[in-house]
């Protein structure tokens, strides 16, 4: 058994390249195999940042030539459901970010199929205890029983704050983030 954990990559864009490939690139024991994005300008530019060989446009094509251990699949929710069943389907370990699907259902039918095939699916959820949120699931658990959906979305206040998916505003005394001052 080889002591690297070979990684193939589905997506090239500001979360997966701000934070998953510096991460693993990082890691001695991880070989990063190769790379799939339908934007060969992202691909290229991502791919020779961290010294990747394989460059695909086609996911399967990336997983048939480089055999990965594991697949990190970075896009938005909309798009997971269909790669990451495939992926499991294929017998590969899988990576995704939260959300993990659109819909209770779909990710339902992720973690059958990861049973189904064997294999190991990861959802990234590092704000799950970030006092807001914990706020905010104990008010939906109080009302559950009315409860049909609820969505959210996190405005950074902080003055450094920079992020492809949030959008920086300034602080009020309604809008004040754990831990930051309000904006001058």
């Amino acid at each position: 058994m080889s002591d690297q954990v070979r990684v193939c990559f589905i997506g090239a864009g500001g979360m997966a390249t701000a934070v998953h490939y510096p991460s693993l690139a990082d890691m001695d024991d991880v070989d990063l195999v190769g790379i799939c994005d339908l934007n060969t300008e992202r691909l290229e530019a991502t791919a020779d940042r961290y010294g990747v060989e394989g460059r695909f446009t086609d996911y399967r094509a990336m997983v048939e030539e480089t055999q990965p251990d594991a697949i990190y699949i970075i896009m938005p929710p909309h798009h997971l459901y269909d790669l990451t069943i495939d992926c499991l389907e294929m017998g590969l370990n899988i990576f995704v970010e939260k959300p993990p699907g659109i819909t209770a259902h779909q990710v339902t039918w992720m973690a059958r199929y990861a049973e189904k095939n064997d294999v190991i699916g990861m959802v990234g959820w590092n704000r799950r205890f970030i006092p807001v949120l914990t706020h905010c699931r104990e008010k939906v658990l109080a009302h559950s029983d009315r409860v049909q959906q609820v969505v959210s979305t996190f405005y950074k206040c902080h003055p450094d704050a920079q992020g492809p998916y949030y959008r920086v505003m300034p602080c009020t005394p309604l809008i004040r983030c754990a831990g930051w001052p309000a904006a001058r």
